[in-house]
């Protein structure tokens, strides 16, 4: 099975912002060029269920399917805060942990990859030969994690550009 994981387009909200799990719009237009670079043979398209997700998904195919294990990662307290204001020593000290401890009230990298081992063991159970994923950056670096043996310490380090197509197989 191909998986195609496509990456949100650049949301529409200021720079420094932490937005996570928050539903922040998206600039009109980008989209279709997206669309043109995926394969028009597939057989399902699933998506977060965040609009800066979902709006390409359904572009891509009227009955794309939501699920919500492949939302970004959820930073709880920090969400809608500028990262300058976050509490400098509890930054640092999440930012030497994140793997396993999570943000004030959110989650850690390990709950994200957790909840995307789930959405590729159920996918894995059924008979698609290629599907695309509309998704966050969270989710395509724990792929690469899971798909090309990237150690979990480094995939936070990997690029994964706006607008971005990751193909992997299952």
């Amino acid at each position: 099975m191909e998986l195609f994981f496509v990456r949100h387009i650049k949301p529409a909200i200021a720079a420094g912002i932490c937005y996570g799990q928050m539903d922040v719009p998206v600039p009109d237009g980008h989209q279709p060029e997206i669309i043109k670079l995926l394969p028009t043979d597939f057989d399902i398209v699933y998506t977060s269920p965040l609009i800066r997700c979902k709006l390409l998904a359904e572009q891509i195919s009227s009955t794309a399917t939501s699920d919500t294990r492949l939302m970004e990662l959820h930073f709880g307290d920090w969400e809608g805060m500028k990262w300058d204001d976050i509490d400098r020593m509890a930054l640092d000290i999440w930012g030497e942990n994140y793997i396993d401890s999570p943000p004030p009230n959110g989650e850690s990298l390990l709950d994200l990859l957790g909840r995307l081992q789930s959405f590729i063991q159920e996918l894995s159970e059924l008979s698609y030969k290629k599907v695309i994923i509309v998704t966050h950056g969270g989710i395509i670096r724990c792929a690469m994690h899971l798909f090309n043996d990237i150690p979990l310490h480094q995939v936070m380090m990997e690029k994964v550009d706006f607008g971005g197509i990751y193909t992997f197989k299952l």
